[in-house]
């Protein structure tokens, strides 16, 4: 906490050197020009005409030039105490925010950093730097990599002090400035709700402390391990994506959606599932590029209950699908230097997600697609989708409920049995055509695994299906009917 106060005063302070600098430069060239035309110019910055000779005194000429002098006199003494003032303005102004900014760190209680960003905002107002100049949330990604790439590296840390959840929430910002905006978001969620916490009310305080922990522990892991803050929400159920390694830097990436029941208190199972495909995508080829997976949370999944009601149907799969497609293009947005390979896995419902993201407008930024315990993905095939369809890929284990035997499950979870062409025993699921029937069109991945949630278990040949998939290693994936790439 107290290098993020430092950082922020440092901001400021190189600010105002800038500033100071452009103040000497402007008035040097005041007093250098008015010494060029004759005047004289003392310690206290006061311009003075030169004194007309006796012998000139009763000369009209000498008189003229003498009056004449008298003014520009007056005009650049004008000028330098308008620079001396700009000079006392900015001296009051970056005092007042390092008064804001206090250096001193009593220990690191959780109110702390919501004191660090109190004081981030006093310097961002001193400094001139606005929220309304933050990009709206659903501005293109690549709106706000703009804006973000025109700022100075201290304004962008004092932007990223003062205002964490809007900086945090833009998707197309580099990974590591986002990690820093949303970690510190976290924090600040975490001093607000201390106190709420100790009276025993709040398990998102709860929640955010597990995630917390999480990200303290990765942080000195190797830099494929090292876990990235994308984006937070710790209300409600709770979102967030987190990758391992660095996107950014990465030469392939892939996005791992869950489904059904997936809530924030329980994001470590589905980092623990990213972490899986990342170790077996780097075993596959050691040497080659990096790889980064991202287990992301960013919508709000259907909770097993109540909710699920809502699952059959299109509000949450759409709502996810656009919050998917930002996020997909920010990745793009934020890489650096040439294209990156770029896949995205849903699972259950959260096939369903990536499905609706990857037929509607524009579809997906990325070069494949996976779909594995999918209850169907609201298209009647893969060429509904804006991608190859040998780049659609599709595991389903035999004893999967949700595949095998939709209309079953969609009665056992919602007490509503499925009607009309959507109810053909094992043929059809709860959003359209089973997309591991060969009618579909996807490439269909042989699976070894039983259930719901065995495609990622240790040493399965689906887990290592889809790690090929991620690498681009497409012959290495076991089919059970397709063609690869």
């Amino acid at each position: 906490m107290a290098s993020l106060q430092t950082r922020t005063a440092a901001s400021v302070l190189r600010s105002a050197a800038e500033d100071f600098d452009d103040l000497q430069r402007r008035l040097a060239a005041a007093a250098n020009a008015a010494r060029g035309v004759g005047l004289t110019v003392d310690d206290n910055g006061r311009v003075s005409p030169p004194p007309i000779p006796p012998a000139a005194r009763n000369d009209p000429d000498a008189a003229l030039l003498h009056d004449r002098d008298r003014q520009n006199a007056a005009i650049y003494t004008d000028l330098i105490a308008r620079i001396v003032a700009d000079a006392t303005e900015s001296d009051d102004r970056v005092a007042r925010a390092l008064a804001q900014v206090k250096a001193a760190f009593p220990g690191q209680r959780p109110w702390e950093y919501n004191k660090a960003q109190q004081g981030a905002l006093a310097a961002a107002a001193a400094l001139g730097l606005d929220d309304s100049d933050i990009p709206a949330p659903g501005s293109s990604p690549a709106e706000a990599n703009a804006w973000w790439s025109r700022l100075s590296d201290d304004e962008r840390q004092v932007y990223l002090t003062a205002y964490p959840q809007r900086i945090g929430a833009l998707d197309g910002l580099p990974a590591t400035d986002r990690d820093a905006a949303n970690q510190l978001a976290l924090r600040t969620f975490i001093g607000d709700n201390v106190n709420v916490h100790s009276s025993g009310q709040s398990s998102q305080y709860t929640t955010a402390l597990m995630l917390l922990d999480k990200l303290e522990a990765a942080e000195n892991a190797p830099p494929h391990k090292r876990l990235y803050l994308l984006s937070v929400d710790p209300m409600g159920d709770g979102k967030a994506a987190v990758a391992l390694g660095n996107p950014d830097t990465a030469g392939h990436t892939a996005v791992l959606v869950p489904g059904v029941g997936t809530e924030l208190d329980g994001i470590r199972g589905l980092i623990n599932r990213a972490s899986l495909l990342q170790d077996r995508a780097i075993g596959q080829d050691p040497t080659g590029p990096p790889v980064a997976v991202v287990a992301w949370l960013g919508y709000d999944t259907p909770s097993i209950g109540t909710d699920i009601v809502t699952a059959p149907f299109g509000g949450k799969s759409e709502a996810g699908a656009r919050a998917l497609d930002g996020f997909v293009d920010g990745l793009r947005a934020a890489h650096d230097g040439g294209h990156s390979r770029l896949t995205v896995i849903g699972h259950s419902y959260g096939s369903t997600v990536l499905g609706e993201a990857a037929s509607t407008g524009d579809g997906l930024a990325a070069d494949d697609i996976i779909a594995v315990g999918s209850p169907g993905m609201r298209v009647d095939s893969a060429n509904e989708f804006n991608v190859d369809p040998r780049h659609v890929w599709v595991g389903a284990a035999g004893d999967d409920t949700l595949v095998a035997r939709p209309e079953d499950n969609a009665r056992w979870l919602t007490g509503v049995p499925l009607i009309g062409g959507w109810a053909a025993a094992g043929a059809v699921g709860i959003h359209g055509p089973g997309p591991h029937l060969p009618e579909f069109g996807a490439n269909v991945l042989d699976v070894d695994t039983s259930g719901h949630s065995g495609y990622w278990s240790p040493n399965s040949q689906i887990l290592d299906s889809q790690a090929a998939v991620i690498i681009g290693d497409y012959d290495t994936a076991v089919l059970e009917h397709g063609k690869a790439p």
